[in-house]
């Protein structure tokens, strides 16, 4: 079976909560186009992540996480664990930014 493209949005440190649930409702209006033709994974800023997953649980559009820690857990204040963002369901993120 061969893979499907891959399409993947950062938003980087944009948005608020009213510019989240617009840009996920016309994401969501439009997903029926590519459903099982690409796979869309979107990166909302770390306050977002549950509202943005919630708003997009009925479409095909995944959610990922801008950020990972890479320890388990501890005294790492703002960092995100990968148990964290597993507890949360969230299954993708990015690592590996450019402008660290």
């Amino acid at each position: 079976m061969p893979r499907r493209p891959f399409v993947g949005g950062n938003w980087k440190s944009n948005g608020s909560v009213e510019s989240a649930k617009t840009l996920c409702a016309a994401l969501s209006s439009g997903s029926v186009a590519y459903r099982n033709k690409v796979e869309v994974v979107i990166c909302p800023i770390a306050p977002h992540i549950n509202l943005v997953s919630k708003l997009l649980r009925k479409s095909p559009i995944k959610v990922a996480a801008q950020n990972v820690s890479a320890s388990a857990e501890g005294a790492f204040t703002g960092e995100i664990s990968p148990g964290q963002l597993k507890d949360s369901r969230i299954e993708w993120t990015l690592i590996g930014h450019s402008e660290r």
